[in-house]
C-alpha cells in the first residue's frame, strides 16, 4: 500500500489533534478530508492541517472521496454507527475509546469490521505512552513480583458542557473518563475484571448533575486472579491534568504519571513551584503519534492492530458494571 488516505470523522479536541497528527507527523499516512458542520472547526482545522477538504457529515465524506481508512473522533454515542457505515464502505477504521456505548453496540462493530474484512483499532493512547510500556515491561520481567493492587487517578481540570456529560452522549464519567484506567489495569496485570464497586456524586458541578452524571466517583475491581483495583476519576482537578497509575506487588510496586509538563522547578520565599499539563494532549502528545502510526504502519504491513474491538468490549462491559454499581449502590459482577 502507498500513502494511506485518511480522512477524520468529526474535529473536537480529540478529532483536532489527530487531524493535525496525520497531517504533520504520521509517515504513510495522508490526509485528505474531515468531516465537520461546525464553520469555526472547519476553519481551525484548516488552519493546523493545510487545504484539507471539510465536509458536513460522514455520508457527504462517502460519496466524495476516494479514501483507504478513516479516523472516527465523533460524538461517542455515533461510534458504533460510524464503525459500521464505513466498514460497510470498505474502509479500515481507528475508532477513539469507547467503541460503544454498550457491550450490544461493541458487538455489532465488531461484526460489521470483521464482515467487511477491514482492519479495527480503537484509540487507547496511554497503551502507546512511554512510561506505561515500561511499567509493564517491569511487570513482565517479574520486577515487582505477583500484582496484588491497581490503583489510578484520573482527573480534568474543568467538567464539560452538560450536552456533553449527558450519558446518554458520553457513558457517563466512568465510561468516559476511566475508560483508560480501566483498560491499563487489564492490560498491565494481565488478567480480567470479574466484580466491579462504584461510589460517586455530583459533588462540584450543577450542570453535570443537571443532566444525570456524576462528577468526582471512586471505583473498586476484583479480578479474576485475586487482585484488587482502587480507581478515582473526577471532571474537577483544579490543579491540572491529573494521570497516575500504581502497581504494587509481593516484591515491589511501579508507579507512572508525573506532576509537571516541563521538568523545570522554581524555589523561592514562598515554596517550590512547577506547572502542570492541563489538557490530555499536553500530557500524551507523543503517544497520539505513535498510536495512530502503528495503525497506519498495520495496514501498510498487513499485520494486525494490537488494541482490538474485543479489548474495548471488555473494557466497556466493566464500565456499563460499575456505572450500574454507582446507581444501584452494590457491587456488581461482569456480565450479570
Amino acid at each position: 500500500m502507498n500513502d494511506v488516505r485518511m480522512a477524520v470523522v468529526g474535529v473536537g479536541r480529540m478529532g483536532l489533534t489527530h487531524a493535525e497528527n496525520l497531517a504533520r507527523r504520521v509517515r504513510g499516512a495522508r490526509l485528505i478530508a474531515v468531516t465537520t458542520a461546525d464553520e469555526g472547526r472547519a476553519a481551525q482545522t484548516r488552519q493546523c492541517c493545510g487545504d484539507v477538504a471539510v465536509y458536513p457529515d460522514l455520508k457527504a465524506l462517502l460519496a466524495a472521496e476516494k479514501l483507504d481508512a478513516v479516523c472516527i473522533s465523533s460524538s461517542t454515542s455515533a461510534h458504533a454507527a460510524n464503525v459500521e457505515e464505513c466498514a460497510g464502505a470498505g474502509l479500515h477504521i481507528f475508532c477513539e475509546k469507547p467503541l460503544a456505548l454498550t457491550v450490544a453496540g461493541c458487538d455489532r462493530a465488531i461484526a460489521a469490521a470483521e464482515q467487511a474484512g477491514v482492519k479495527l483499532m480503537i484509540g487507547h493512547v496511554r497503551r502507546f505512552d512511554s512510561g506505561h510500556l515500561e511499567a509493564k515491561r517491569f511487570i513482565e520481567a517479574g520486577a515487582i513480583g505477583k500484582p496484588l493492587v491497581f490503583r489510578a487517578i484520573s482527573g480534568d481540570v474543568d467538567p464539560p458542557p452538560p450536552s456533553f456529560a449527558d450519558p446518554a452522549v458520553s457513558g457517563g464519567l466512568i465510561l468516559d473518563a476511566m475508560y483508560h484506567d480501566i483498560y491499563l489495569s487489564r492490560w498491565l496485570l494481565g488478567d480480567e475484571v470479574i466484580r466491579a464497586y462504584a461510589e460517586g456524586g455530583a459533588l462540584v458541578d450543577t450542570g453535570v448533575g443537571s443532566v444525570g452524571d456524576v462528577d468526582n466517583a471512586v471505583v473498586t475491581l476484583r479480578f479474576s486472579g485475586g487482585a484488587m483495583g482502587t480507581l478515582f476519576v473526577s471532571r474537577t482537578t483544579r490543579y491540572g491534568h491529573d494521570l497516575r497509575v500504581e502497581v504494587i506487588g509481593d516484591e515491589g510496586a511501579v508507579q507512572i504519571g508525573r506532576l509537571r509538563q516541563t521538568p523545570v522547578r522554581l524555589l523561592d520565599r514562598q515554596g517550590v513551584h512547577h506547572d502542570m499539563p492541563r489538557t490530555t494532549p499536553d500530557r500524551l502528545g507523543e503517544a497520539f503519534v505513535t498510536e495512530l502510526q502503528t495503525f497506519v504502519d498495520c495496514l501498510t504491513q498487513g499485520i494486525e492492530p494490537p488494541v482490538t474491538g474485543t479489548d474495548s468490549r471488555a473494557v466497556v462491559a466493566v464500565g456499563a458494571a460499575a456505572t450500574r454499581s454507582l446507581h444501584e449502590g452494590k457491587p456488581v459482577n461482569i456480565g450479570n
